[in-house]
């Protein structure tokens, strides 16, 4: 039994390192499916939508008059440890042909496994890099 509970109490901390990895990468195609949905929701309901992001997470909203958005889903979480930077030049916008004003990037971290980063053109592709 105590050999046993060496190698757990030394397996454990490894684990953890290597789920951070997967953590980020499942993070950013997670964001980008939820960027693409909301540019084929503009382009199917014939209104702008965006993607509005938090410190704890994310959501989609619609514009019901003129400059005047409103919540068009539930609140999407990242997993625990992923956090979302900034993105630049603001919260993505699609029109009602789903596309974008500018090129918009969304950073991505973790500790223990670096940081990716979503990008999304005019044109309302997005791209992890």
């Amino acid at each position: 039994m105590a050999v046993f509970a060496i190698l757990y109490a030394i397996a454990v901390p490894n684990l953890q390192a290597m789920r951070a990895p997967y953590a980020i990468e499942g993070t950013a195609y997670q964001v980008a499916a939820h960027i693409d949905m909301a540019r084929q929701r503009a382009i199917a309901r014939n209104a702008r939508h965006r993607v509005v992001f938090t410190s704890s997470g994310y959501h989609l909203e619609r514009e019901t008059t003129p400059n005047t958005f409103v919540v068009a889903s539930g609140s999407f979480d990242v997993p625990h440890g992923v956090v979302i930077g900034t993105p630049t030049p603001g919260n993505p916008t699609f029109n009602t042909r789903g596309m974008l004003a500018a090129n918009v990037s969304l950073p991505l971290s973790i500790d223990g496994g670096g940081t990716k980063t979503v990008t999304i053109n005019v044109l309302g592709r997005s791209k992890i890099q």
